[in-house]
């Protein structure tokens, strides 16, 4: 017998990668079962590309909250749900969960809300606490739902990749250098590594006297003035940025989607970023990472990746000690 679900997951792109732990799972156990996501308008062109998710309907977030939502209950009116889960936590999600067709309808928040409009529309409250991981969480919620998780779960099994169009001598190690790593373009009170063109040109002939292979440099979406200068000073064609650093080719991507990233991952050797959305995909693929965390934030970090068994964590800090702890770790 087919059961369908309707699952909330409005967020970010790297909360929908996690929680596919849970979407993932419900398809797996059984072919019949079907997984309709609601997404913003900006994720859903990723999700669209698992092609186990069966529908996908737009919530907007507009300046009109009524508007949102009536758009949203035409999309999904005539429908009738098995299981609604709201899984983004959003508080615009939980409402408009009371009031869609379903069965059984589950709140999965970190958040309080009034105990009264949870008992009264949804059957599940799932606390979706930081005193475990969120991993451990999704499986408190899989449990409910009487579904065990496949040992192994192949996250990109039905995911159509973008066509590779950067080929990169391997092996290689991949170092996304996105805002993250860069004072006044993230949260105002982390520790940054205090990067200039000069900083980054010794952190890369750090990386390649220890791991001995090329490196892939990506950045993110917003321009940082900093990397514009590092690519300006060392690469003599401004237009195809590679050079060579003892022997070894490092290659300078500046535009590049987060598909694209994705596939830069997939054939890499080895990860640096600061954790992210990309280290969940890094996590997803099976491929070693060194991700830079915040010190003060290790129960807020810990929730997010503790469950990753192929990551080592560096504390964020001057790129001088960042380089030092990096070069004692061991991949063996």
């Amino acid at each position: 017998m087919m059961t369908k679900f309707l699952i909330f997951r409005t967020d970010r792109i790297g909360d929908f990668i996690t929680s596919q732990i849970v979407t993932n799972s419900i398809v797996e156990i059984s072919k019949k079962n079907k997984v309709d996501i609601v997404a913003s308008r900006y994720n859903s062109k990723y999700i669209k590309n698992f092609k186990y998710i069966n529908n996908i309907f737009i919530f907007d977030k507009t300046q009109n909250k009524i508007l949102d939502v009536l758009n949203l209950f035409l999309q999904i009116k005539n429908k009738n749900y098995d299981y609604l889960i709201v899984l983004d936590g959003k508080r615009r999600s939980f409402l408009s969960g009371i009031f869609i067709n379903s069965k059984i309808k589950i709140c999965f928040l970190k958040d309080f809300y009034p105990k009264i409009l949870i008992s009264f529309f949804y059957n599940k409250y799932i606390k979706n606490t930081e005193t475990n991981t969120q991993h451990k969480n999704f499986h408190v919620l899989l449990n409910y739902l009487d579904i065990k998780s496949p040992k192994k779960l192949n996250y990109y099994k039905k995911y159509k990749f973008i066509k590779n169009k950067f080929k990169f001598r391997k092996p290689y190690l991949h170092l996304h250098l996105d805002e993250k790593w860069f004072k006044n373009y993230y949260f105002y009170d982390f520790d940054y590594m205090n990067l200039n063109p000069e900083t980054i040109y010794k952190f890369l002939e750090a990386l390649i006297k220890k791991f001995k292979c090329n490196i892939v440099v990506t950045q993110g979406f917003k321009k940082v003035k900093i990397m514009d200068e590092f690519k300006t000073r060392f690469f003599k064609n401004i237009k195809d940025p590679k050079t060579k650093i003892a022997q070894k080719t490092v290659k300078f991507i500046e535009q590049s989607s987060f598909r694209d990233l994705e596939n830069i991952v997939l054939n890499s050797k080895i990860l640096i970023c600061c954790e992210g959305a990309i280290s969940h995909v890094s996590h997803s693929l099976n491929k070693k990472t060194i991700a830079l965390i915040q010190k003060d934030r290790l129960i807020s970090t810990n929730f997010w990746i503790g469950h990753m068994n192929n990551i080592k964590t560096v504390f964020r800090n001057d790129i001088k000690i960042v380089t030092k702890d990096i070069l004692k770790l061991n991949f063996i």
